[in-house]
């Protein structure tokens, strides 16, 4: 899949602006402040009908207007071509539409314009808290499995209803039992089957990554990825989980949350069978990460069939920094590639300029230059 073009109204600080992108490695350049990163945000609104920078849309419309819209017109590798528009309107709320319908709902889009996103944010995956890999996995997917995405939805509506009446309980427990129970039981089969998912993405993707990985850091580092339920028994046995949350439950009122299940779940990376999030230098997680990103585009291309765009939001120079480690090659197959980067005399791979057509646009003001208007740098 690539993307012919975008069109931005009123989103940050385009006005009105209209981009026309090669299919291989589009250079978004320039000095910072001038909408670099606000472009490739539009991208990721058409693709997933959300920012990966915040999660209120509202920030995207500008001061004094009162709504944002991004047009994008992608062409999948079977040449299908769809439209799609992510409108938002200040009290309104957001509205997606594909070919001019549309959709019930703005999870109906995802997946179908699959991408993958590298920020410089993206490190705390490997350093965060648990609840960074388990977004990294989530996102994954949500893109790749409608019936994943589905069930990952309800079991945050059966966790918020569920949190509620355990908070309740601090100061009225009449009819506890009555109230908790459905609950519980919605979340063991939720329960059941994220885990089972996760479990099975795990051993295909780490399968993908292993060799991106060794490739990456010249055969002397080996990675392993493993998944920690909280619920360390037998998933699988309804009783078992009960017995559980009953023997957990006073803890869990005292301090109104569910304290077993996917949302408690951990995803462990070891490096030569080191704990990297323990001992993992700065270069290893930055390895680790561009692994893992890579690695999410081929699992994602294995799964959809359709090759994902790659969206590099100021990372370049973090990638040049393992260049010797043969990063190039991989990063010549991904498909349509948009990179941002705030430096104006960036050199790029001459390996990969011989692979992969570039083309360039600067930004100055949300006014985009083609590369060749304004002269060949040196």
């Amino acid at each position: 899949m690539v993307l012919k073009s975008i069109y931005l109204q009123q989103f940050r600080n385009y006005l009105k602006q209209k981009f026309t992108f090669d299919d291989g490695l589009n250079i978004i350049y320039g000095y910072n402040g001038q909408g670099k990163t606000n472009l490739l945000e539009a991208i990721s609104f058409t693709c997933i009908t959300k920012s990966f920078r915040t999660n209120y849309d509202a920030e995207a419309i500008p001061f004094h207007a009162e709504f944002f819209k991004v047009t994008a017109e992608f062409i999948f590798d079977q040449g299908v071509k769809k439209t799609v528009s992510v409108e938002y309107i200040q009290g309104d709320g957001k509205s997606v539409s594909v070919d001019g319908s549309r959709t019930p709902s703005a999870a109906e889009v995802i997946g179908l314009f699959p991408i993958v996103i590298l920020t410089p944010e993206n490190e705390v995956i490997t350093y965060g808290s648990p609840s960074e890999r388990r977004r990294f996995l989530d996102f994954i997917l949500s893109q790749t499995d409608k019936s994943y995405l589905r069930s990952i939805q309800n079991f945050r509506k059966v966790l918020r209803q569920r949190n509620k009446i355990l908070s309740d309980a601090q100061e009225n427990r009449y009819r506890f039992k009555d109230r908790i129970e459905p609950w519980n039981l919605e979340l063991f089969e939720l329960n059941k089957k994220l885990t089972i998912k996760r479990k099975e993405f795990i051993k295909i993707f780490q399968e993908i990554l292993r060799p991106i990985f060794k490739q990456l850091t010249l055969g002397q580092e080996e990675i392993s990825i493993s998944y920690l339920p909280s619920f360390k028994s037998n998933f699988y046995e309804k009783d078992v989980f009960l017995d559980e949350l009953e023997k957990n439950q006073n803890f869990e009122i005292m301090r109104g949350n569910t304290l077993i299940g996917p949302h408690r779940d951990e995803i462990s990376f070891l490096n030569n069978s080191w704990d990297l999030r323990k001992f993992g230098s700065r270069g290893q997680h930055r390895t680790t990460v561009i692994a893992l990103k890579i690695a999410e585009y081929f699992y994602v291309y294995q799964i959809k069939k359709e090759r994902p765009i790659f969206l590099l939001d100021d990372v370049y120079t973090e990638i040049d920094k393992i260049r010797e480690k043969n990063i190039t090659e991989y990063f010549a197959d991904l498909g349509q590639i948009f990179l941002t980067t705030s430096d104006v005399d960036l050199k790029i791979d001459s390996e990969l300029e011989k692979r992969k057509k570039i083309s360039y646009f600067f930004i100055d003001n949300t006014t985009p230059v083609p590369h060749t208007e304004i002269g060949q740098r040196e």
